[in-house]
């Protein structure tokens, strides 16, 4: 008699998983992929790729392009940034690359260097 339960694998990597948390003590150099909530309070050296909602908190700082749904900066981000929906720039961010989404809001005090294209984002899986 087999008592292991049986496991849907197709429904269980369907779920929302835990939220990803880049800790303030932490460098990563590498690729993100298809993460669905991701904080960075450290550093990420590579692209994030497929997310979901994505905060860089104050401390948080990214050499790397983001394809995400959502994107809030409080920290530093120095790469192209496409968003399904919105980009938050905060007014303790400092972004340099180019913009592509939805919507976008630019807090007074934020530094931002680079092209902005708002409209219609179409990317990856997100």
């Amino acid at each position: 008699m087999n008592l292991k339960p049986k496991i849907d694998r197709q429904k269980s990597c369907k779920l929302p998983s835990t939220p990803t948390l880049i800790s303030g003590d932490c460098t990563i150099t590498g690729k993100i992929k298809s993460a669905h909530a991701i904080r960075i309070e450290g550093t990420l050296l590579g692209d994030i790729e497929e997310a979901g909602n994505v905060i860089i908190s104050q401390s948080g700082l990214i050499n790397g392009d983001i394809e995400a749904k959502s994107l809030i900066v409080f920290g530093h981000v120095h790469g192209n940034i496409t968003a399904l929906d919105s980009i938050e720039i905060k007014n303790s961010a400092t972004v340099i690359g180019r913009l592509n989404a939805t919507k976008l809001s630019v807090e007074r005090g934020a530094v931002y260097d680079g092209n902005i294209a708002i409209g219609q984002v179409s990317i990856g899986s997100v």
